[in-house]
C-alpha cells in the first residue's frame, strides 16, 4: 500500500488555501472546467513514494524538451497561475486553473512542466493524464503520447476508462499492416483485464474486448474471452450471458471451440446418445468436424445438440455468477461516487464501505478482497481508516506497511503534538 499523498488530498479544496492568497492571480473564467473535473481514481499499488523531490526530477527526465520552446518564451500568463500552485500545491483549483491555460495556449513546453508537477500531487486524475496524452499526439509525438499513457496506467492500473483510452490510441496510431501490431493490442487487452477486469463496473472494457476479437474473426478467442467475463461478478453479467448465446447461436460450434474442446464435447454427446464416440475415420480418435454426419437431418440435430449443450455448460457458470452478483448489488448501489473527489464523502457512503470490505473480507476471494481495497481507497482517500484497514488485512509485511501509514499520516501526528 503506498498512500503517501493522503495528506495532500486531505488537505485539498475547491478554492486556494495557505499561503496562496498572497499572490494576487486574476484567473480567467474556467469555472466549466472546473465543474467537468469530478473524476479522480487512485490506486495504492501505483501511488508515488514520499520523497516527491526525487520524483520530481524523475519525471522532469521523462521528457524531451523541444529546443525551440523554452522557459524563456513561456505564454504571458504562465507565471501568475505557475505561482500559485508552486506557492500552495494543494489548492486544486489552481491546478486546473494552470493546466486549462497551458492546454488554451498550446505550449507543449509549458504543458509538459505543468503536467508533470501536477502528476507529483494528484497522480490518481485519469482524465488529467488522457488529457496530456491528447497535447503530446496533437503535436504529432506519438511515442511521448505512448509513455504518458503507460505512466498513467502504472499510476491508477484500476482505471477502466484509462485502458479504454489507451487501447483506442493503440488502434487509430499502429500500422495495421504490421504482423505485430494485433499482438501489441491483444497484449494490451490482457494486461487491461488481468489490471481492472475484476472490478463490478468493468463491463465497457470486457465488451470492447470481446467486439475487437469479434472484428478479428477470431471466434475461438472471443469464447474463451466470454469464458472468463461469465465467471466474474460485474454490473451487466446478464448482459454479457445473452450476447454468450447469441455467440453461440450465430456460429457453427466446430468455429467456437478448440479442437480439445470440440472433441471432449462429441464424446460427451455421443456416450448420452448411446454411441462409443470413436467412430471416427481409421487413424483417429474422433473426426476433426462433424463431416462425417452425412444426413443433412442428423447433421442438424447434432450441431443443435452440441449448441444446447455449450449454452447448458455456460448456464451453471450463469447462475454462480449471478447468485454472488446478488449478494453485492446492495452494496454496489450504495456506492455513489466511485471516484475520488476533495469534497467529503457522506456517512451513509462511509457506511456502505466499511460494511462492503467486511462481506467481502469474510466471503469473497483475496482476489476481490484486494480489488475492493483498491476501489475504496479511491473514493475514500481522505479517510484514514481504510488506509489502516488494508495494511491490517493485505500486508503480509506489517514493517514496510507501518513505514508507509506513518509517511502518510505524519503531517496529521505533528499537528497534534
Amino acid at each position: 500500500m503506498q498512500n503517501s499523498h493522503m495528506d495532500e488530498y486531505r488537505n485539498s479544496d475547491n478554492g486556494s488555501t495557505g499561503n496562496s492568497s498572497e499572490v494576487a492571480v486574476e484567473h480567467p473564467d474556467f469555472s466549466t472546467e472546473i465543474m467537468n473535473v469530478t473524476e479522480m481514481e487512485q490506486s495504492p499499488d501505483g501511488s508515488p513514494s514520499v520523497n516527491a523531490s526525487t520524483e520530481e526530477n524523475e519525471m522532469a527526465n521523462a521528457v524531451d524538451l523541444p529546443v525551440t520552446e523554452t522557459e524563456g518564451n513561456f505564454p504571458p500568463e504562465f507565471e501568475k497561475f505557475w505561482k500559485t500552485v508552486e506557492t500552495n500545491p494543494q489548492d486544486f483549483t489552481g491546478w486546473v486553473y494552470l493546466l486549462q491555460y497551458v492546454e488554451q495556449e498550446n505550449h507543449l513546453t509549458a504543458a509538459r512542466k505543468a503536467f508533470d508537477k501536477f502528476f507529483i500531487h494528484y497522480p490518481y486524475c485519469y482524465g488529467y493524464w488522457k488529457k496530456y496524452a491528447d497535447l503530446e499526439k496533437r503535436h504529432d509525438n506519438i511515442k511521448q503520447s505512448d509513455e504518458v499513457y503507460r505512466r498513467g496506467l502504472q499510476a491508477i492500473p484500476l482505471s477502466v476508462d484509462l485502458w479504454i483510452h489507451y487501447i483506442n490510441f493503440l488502434k487509430e496510431t499502429l500500422d495495421p499492416g504490421d504482423p505485430e501490431t494485433n499482438g501489441t493490442i491483444r497484449g494490451t487487452f490482457e494486461h487491461a483485464v488481468l489490471a481492472a477486469g475484476t472490478d463490478f463496473r468493468s463491463d465497457k472494457l470486457w465488451e470492447m474486448y470481446i467486439n475487437w476479437e469479434n472484428e478479428q474473426g477470431n471466434l475461438r478467442e472471443v469464447t474463451a474471452v466470454y469464458d472468463r467475463i461469465l465467471g466474474i461478478p460485474t454490473q451487466l453479467y446478464s448482459h454479457h450471458f445473452q450476447r454468450f448465446k447469441e455467440h453461440v447461436q450465430n456460429n457453427l460450434p466446430r468455429d467456437l471451440l478448440t479442437e480439445e474442446q470440440f472433441i471432449q464435447l462429441r464424446r460427451e454427446l455421443a456416450s448420452v446418445n448411446g454411441h462409443s464416440g470413436d467412430d471416427g475415420p481409421p487413424g483417429d480418435d474422433l473426426p476433426s468436424g462433424i463431416e462425417d454426419i452425412t444426413d443433412p437431418a442428423k447433421l442438424i440435430t447434432e450441431i443443435e445438440n452440441m449448441r444446447h449443450r455449450i449454452i447448458e455448460i455456460h448456464q451453471e457458470m450463469f447462475n454462480y455468477n449471478e447468485h454472488e452478483v446478488s449478494k453485492r448489488w446492495t452494496f454496489e448501489e450504495g456506492i455513489k461516487r466511485p471516484y475520488f473527489h476533495v469534497k467529503p464523502l457522506e456517512k451513509a457512503q462511509l457506511k456502505n464501505w466499511k460494511e462492503y470490505l467486511e462481506f467481502e473480507i469474510e466471503n469473497g476471494t483475496h482476489e476481490r478482497v484486494v480489488v475492493l481495497f483498491e476501489r475504496c481507497v479511491i473514493s475514500c482517500a481522505l479517510y484514514e481508516e481504510f488506509w489502516i484497514k488494508e495494511m491490517v488485512c493485505l500486508q503480509p509485511d506489517l514493517t514496510a506497511a507501518y513505514a508507509n501509514l506513518v509517511a502518510s499520516l505524519r503531517p496529521s501526528l505533528q499537528k497534534l503534538v
